[in-house]
């Protein structure tokens, strides 16, 4: 049984703006535990023979996504999770992506549901890709900045900047203040 003391954040923005930055901090200094969609999709493309490259998973969120009306997020990895684990009072999903997952997240009852938009110029977004794919095995296969933003998934994360409860302009990546922030808005 899942109980109203219970608070779960999402996280959205553009790639690369720090997402698994903010998530590392939540879980490591405020005892969150996070919802593990790429896992998920992973272990159902190894289950189906499917690619499980960045684009193959990509693929198999869209269809997963249009099957289910964007519910398996929450239907069968979010809630599973959660209830596996009931001594767990603080989750995070680092990645909704769509609007639609946005809601079905927010309908849920007994749960405080507290959706944050990660957002950061540009030119600070393409150097952080960039720096990424140098420290990267993957960097001679992986899309060039312009390809990964103009894929409609990223095209949409970009646009939950106008249902987030909370949107932080994170260049300076203060994700310790952030962290508190959203702390703050547990009992709120």
């Amino acid at each position: 049984m899942l109980t109203a003391s219970r608070l779960l954040v999402l996280l959205s923005g553009p790639l690369a703006v720090g997402k698994t930055t903010l998530r590392h901090c939540l879980v490591t200094t405020h005892g969150f535990d996070y919802v593990r969609s790429s896992a998920f999709l992973t272990e159902q493309a190894q289950r189906e023979g499917l690619p499980a490259d960045r684009r193959g998973l990509q693929e198999l969120g869209d269809r997963l996504d249009a099957e289910t009306d964007y519910r398996w997020i929450v239907d069968e990895v979010a809630l599973p999770s959660m209830a596996a684990c009931a001594d767990k009072n603080r989750w995070l999903v680092d990645a909704v992506r769509k609007p639609r997952q946005v809601e079905h997240f927010k309908s849920l009852e007994q749960i405080k549901v507290i959706h944050v938009h990660l957002t950061a110029p540009e030119d600070v977004l393409r150097l952080r890709y960039e720096t990424r794919l140098v420290a990267s095995a993957a960097a001679p296969s992986a899309p060039s900045y312009e390809a990964a933003i103009s894929h409609p998934n990223e095209v949409a994360a970009r646009g939950l900047i106008r249902i987030a409860d909370i949107v932080a302009d994170v260049t300076d990546e203060n994700m310790a203040e952030l962290a508190q922030l959203i702390i703050s808005r547990q009992s709120g």
